[in-house]
């Protein structure tokens, strides 16, 4: 049931729905490319059920698929049962990492195959991703879902200058209590913030970049994940704090989780992503964006989301973000804050100018890139390989 030649026909994809936000667009885009799709449900971590493994080897030998897609590596597990499987059966399996697979990864026996495909949005993962034996590392940058963000700028707005997030103030508190039992870790991650080494630069590098590697040697596998997440989490709760009181005097307003009352006096609630973002980036007049310290040169989903909703959007200077966009007639985007609050002060008074840059990124998002664009080119790269 399983011998059957892969890439011959229309297009078809299984996926493995873990919940998270893009198991849905990536439905929608691939309608849009006329493919053929199933679903089942599987997990980001814990185990499968009975049921759920029978329905996953059931749709495999009926639905037939040319290839699997997930999210950060969903659906396999410890032993690389499902790892052999896919190689036996020649399925080609598709993981998208869009956090750190160090953290995802660590410590875990991966079993790549000739037939897995670790796809990820920041470059600076590959030669990791590489190391730990996959054959097949592809670059899949983010892009937006039209379904869910699309819409004409406007002329009045709700608020002038906001940034919806998380503050990561109670992941970075999680991680450090995590630690609480290994003062010389605590101590060596402090001195690291301290004197500046924790950077995404550093970071992409790996952890022996930025805090000492006989702290490192004497970790025992748990506590060295618990010390990346630290360095991410802690890492962006300051990039965050720093930007949120930077802006404080131009009247931004901060949406997200209930701590950032205590770093930000105009704070509100979340914003759900399927049904209010998309508005709520129309009526800001100046969006802003801070992306993860996770990230070396990548851009997040706001680079996409937010100008192709209609919303204005300022953003941190990412390096990848000259092959998306033209900065300055397609983007904004600051290299300091000073800079952000100068950028701040000029648009918020030239409406012409946003609109018009708006209206750019939207002409180059809906030719370049939408979730049915990046979901092409990786049949593309999938058909030159498995077909």
């Amino acid at each position: 049931m399983l011998d059957y030649p892969k890439f011959a026909g229309r297009t078809r994809v299984l996926l493995l729905e873990t919940e998270y936000f893009f198991d849905a667009s990536w439905v929608r885009a691939a309608a849009q490319l006329g493919w053929e799709t199933a679903s089942v449900s599987s997990a980001m971590t814990g185990s499968l059920t009975r049921d759920q493994v029978t329905l996953l080897f059931q749709t495999a030998a009926e639905f037939k698929p040319d290839f699997i897609l997930t999210s950060n590596y969903a659906g396999m597990d410890v032993h690389g049962l499902f790892a052999r499987f896919y190689e036996d059966a020649k399925i080609p399996y598709v993981s998208w990492f869009t956090d750190t697979p160090r953290m995802i990864l660590f410590n875990r026996e991966v079993y790549p195959s000739p037939f897995s495909v670790a796809a990820v949005w920041e470059r600076a993962y590959m030669p990791h991703l590489r190391a730990l034996g996959f054959e097949n590392v592809y670059f899949m940058p983010h892009a937006t879902d039209p379904g869910l963000f699309a819409g004409a700028p406007q002329d009045q707005f709700a608020r002038e200058l906001a940034f919806v997030g998380d503050s990561m103030i109670s992941h970075a508190e999680e991680a450090w209590d995590k630690l609480v039992g290994f003062p010389e870790i605590t101590a060596g991650l402090r001195d690291a913030f301290g004197t500046g080494r924790m950077t995404r630069e550093q970071f992409a590098l790996g952890a022996a970049t930025i805090v000492e590697p006989a702290l490192l040697a004497n970790c025992e596998p748990r506590e060295r994940r618990h010390l990346e997440l630290c360095l991410v989490y802690e890492g962006t709760r300051r990039m965050r704090e720093a930007m949120a009181r930077a802006l404080t005097e131009e009247g931004l307003e901060v949406h997200g989780d209930v701590h950032w009352k205590g770093v930000h006096s105009l704070s509100f609630g979340d914003v759900g992503y399927f049904d209010a973002l998309a508005p709520f980036y129309r009526s800001t007049a100046i969006n802003i964006n801070s992306t993860s310290i996770q990230m070396a040169t990548a851009v997040n989903q706001r680079v996409f989301d937010c100008p192709a909703a209609g919303g204005f959007l300022i953003t941190d200077a990412q390096q990848d973000l000259q092959d998306f966009f033209e900065i300055g007639t397609e983007c904004v985007v600051y290299g300091s804050l000073d800079e952000l609050k100068e950028l701040a002060m000029r648009f918020r008074c030239d409406l012409a100018a946003r609109k018009g840059i708006v209206e750019n990124a939207q002409r180059r998002i809906v030719a370049e890139h939408t979730h049915a664009h990046r979901l092409a080119a990786l049949e593309r790269y999938l058909k030159e390989r498995f077909a």
